[in-house]
């Protein structure tokens, strides 16, 4: 196998393949590179397949024309030449209902995860006078995409998560979180994360999330990076039109606790659907949050796991 298919970019495969197999179906004939294309992808995949893992169906659309034309292993262009266009476009077409499911299922999902991230931010808005909101953006150095496949993500996220529950140093007087798991054509398996800390105890949040970030590097060994939400420069930008939702949010201002919650719905946001994970481990949570606890330790950790 030719050396160039030994360490694929996980996530951009799986978007690429998504994109070939849309492209396939709506095509009314073949493009001047369609076999070499769908060589690439198929000596990709065939390359990075895992039998535990769950893909999306249109990953599942390219893996059936690979095992019924026995695509697998050794694959030269001449095999694929004879698979016609019709061929392999009706191949895909069979999966385009499952792929439509898909779209429905995860819209219902993410507003049902809204519906539970709202209620739980209005559980801890309505137990605290000030809250302090921090927003980050952690995913992976373009450079170094290709080392990381979902187990690895999981991992690292899991890792993570575990330094929250445990209070670790930056960690301390949190009470509450929420995560989201996505994956982008550019920024490949990412994780957008809110943290809320007690108020009257913690006020720099432009540090904690330059601290949280950090951990994620020591994580990832360097091989991550993320996005601080909460630098001023980024924070101005929301306050000149009055709708900054991070920071320090006090319950008695209507205006930054409506705006906190729309800042933090952005987490599951239905219309992202370009967004959601292609490949996932069984049972696998894309979205979690802490537990709202009304008793001397009210924060309680109900998602450190990425499992069900």
């Amino acid at each position: 196998m030719n050396s160039q298919y030994l360490s694929p970019n996980h996530s951009r495969l799986m978007i690429r393949i998504e994109q070939f197999v849309e492209k396939t179906i709506q095509a009314e004939y073949a493009w001047y590179e369609f076999h070499e294309e769908l060589l690439d992808l198929v000596i990709e995949l065939d390359a990075v397949f895992d039998f535990e893992l769950q893909y999306s169906a249109y990953v599942k659309a390219m893996l059936e024309l690979i095992w019924r034309n026995q695509l697998n292993g050794e694959v030269n262009i001449d095999q694929m030449n004879d698979l016609s266009f019709k061929q392999v476009q009706q191949y895909f077409d069979d999966f385009r209902q499952d792929q439509i499911k898909e779209q429905k299922y995860f819209i219902s999902s993410e507003k049902r995860n809204r519906i539970v991230l709202v209620e739980y931010l209005d559980n801890l808005i309505s137990h605290y006078s000030k809250l302090l909101f921090v927003r980050v953006d952690l995913a992976y150095l373009k450079e170094r995409q290709h080392q990381v496949d979902i187990r690895t993500f999981q991992q690292d996220v899991h890792e993570l998560i575990g330094f929250i529950q445990d209070g670790d140093r930056y960690f301390s007087d949190l009470e509450g979180y929420a995560w989201a798991l996505e994956q982008g054509k550019d920024k490949g398996f990412h994780c957008h994360l809110l943290l809320i800390y007690n108020g009257s105890t913690r006020q720099k949040d432009y540090y904690l999330a330059r601290q949280i970030i950090q951990r994620w590097q020591e994580i990832t060994e360097d091989d991550g990076y993320g996005f601080n939400c909460n630098t001023p420069e980024h924070k101005n930008q929301f306050r000149r039109n009055d709708s900054l939702g991070i920071g320090m949010i006090h319950r008695d201002n209507d205006r930054e606790v409506q705006n906190a919650i729309n800042t933090c719905s952005y987490l599951v946001n239905p219309e992202k659907s370009n967004q959601q994970l292609r490949v996932k481990l069984p049972r696998m949570r894309s979205f979690g949050t802490g537990s709202y606890k009304r008793n001397h330790r009210r924060y309680r950790d109900r998602g450190y796991s990425l499992n069900t």
